[in-house]
């Protein structure tokens, strides 16, 4: 038997000439895939060269590289099986009216607009991390949540898209009808993601409205911390205690919120109790003197407050309000502890005493 003879015997209704163009493809491909998807990825590159200041190649690479390797294998498993036929008897019924050919493209469809979508993903994520280079320059944060606010969007829509892709290409349903479906059940569907739908229109209302931004210090009726992303959904906050808080953008339109970083002050107030035994004399230098430390302390605005205010339960109250020039929390604390250690000073050199809870009982004798 000669070679040509050999090649042209037929196993499953295809000849072995045909399987071994298959594996040949196969082979090739499975060798040169990485190489190809390596050059097809510098190639592809040079549409965003301009755009990406010839930087960020690697970070290209890093995007687009496995997702380009995997459509360029998918590729050359097409044209290795085209010419392969399935044999005659596999050709039964197995899921709704499809036979074993029939699945089969059906299942190569989806992986390969799976693939397509997964290198456009890629690169609206390689995009989104050159506008976000590009934001950090300037120093307002606002640019900066709209690119990570338009990449989450984006990629949001083109999931859509492919989805609706796939029910017309692979499982050839009537994208129109389904739409006008959805039309129908839009009540429905409304009601059911109500909450979703909020949350989506608040985080316009953020970008709109600007109340915060990343970076700032907010504080609202339960949580106080840092601002770290806006996001499609919710808003991740870097609370006192270091831990990551994702709070429902809802929340944070609905609810009272002080924007602590455009504070131009940090409000300390406190009351200094002391003894009744304390003199008029003694009250009155030991007001006098902190209001002189306030006005000392060169983080300390002139706007305060140290009046005897009450006679307490079982203490003299003095009040003492002041402003810090800062909206560091940090340094804040720091002016209140020197504030602190300077009273304590003050109320012992005049021979004073801070009051405690007390109570005193007197007994009659009949």
């Amino acid at each position: 038997m000669d070679f040509q003879e050999f090649i042209n015997i037929k196993y499953y209704d295809n000849t072995v000439g045909e399987y071994l163009l298959c594996a040949g493809i196969l082979l090739f491909g499975f060798l040169f895939r990485k190489f190809a998807s390596k050059n097809i990825s510098h190639l592809s590159f040079r549409f965003f060269k301009k755009f990406a200041r010839n930087k960020f190649l690697t970070e290209f690479d890093g995007f687009l590289k496995k997702p380009i390797q995997v459509f360029f294998e998918l590729v050359f498993v097409y044209i290795a099986f085209y010419p392969i036929h399935l044999p005659t008897t596999w050709n039964v019924m197995l899921f709704k009216g499809m036979n074993v050919n029939e699945l089969i493209t059906v299942v190569f469809d989806l992986f390969l607009i799976g693939s397509i979508t997964w290198i456009v993903l890629r690169t609206v994520d390689f995009i989104s991390l050159v506008l976000m280079d590009k934001a950090s320059e300037t120093e307002d944060t606002t640019d900066d949540q709209l690119v990570g606010f338009f990449k989450e969007l984006s990629k949001f829509v083109l999931v859509i898209v492919a989805v609706f892709v796939v029910l017309g290409v692979v499982f050839k349903l009537n994208i129109a009808a389904i739409v006008t479906g959805l039309g129908l059940g839009g009540l429905a569907i409304a009601l059911a993601a109500q909450e979703t739908l909020s949350n989506l229109l608040s985080s316009f209302i953020i970008f709109i409205d600007k109340p915060f931004k990343a970076g700032e210090l907010i504080s609202t009726n339960s949580i106080t911390g840092t601002i770290e992303k806006v996001g499609f959904r919710s808003t991740r906050i870097r609370t006192l205690e270091k831990s990551l808080v994702t709070v429902p953008n809802k929340s944070l339109i609905d609810s009272p919120l002080n924007n602590i970083t455009l504070s131009s002050f940090r409000r300390v107030k406190f009351t200094v109790g002391l003894l009744y035994s304390t003199k008029a004399e003694q009250l009155r230098n030991v007001c006098k003197q902190i209001e002189e430390t306030l006005i000392a302390h060169e983080l300390i605005d002139n706007d305060f407050t140290v009046r005897f205010s009450d006679f307490g339960a079982s203490s003299l109250d003095i009040v003492v309000n002041y402003f810090v020039t800062t909206n560091s929390w940090d340094v804040m604390m720091e002016v209140k502890q020197e504030i602190n250690y300077r009273v304590m000073e003050i109320v012992e050199t005049n021979g004073c005493e801070f009051a405690y809870p007390t109570q005193t009982i007197h007994i009659e004798k009949q």
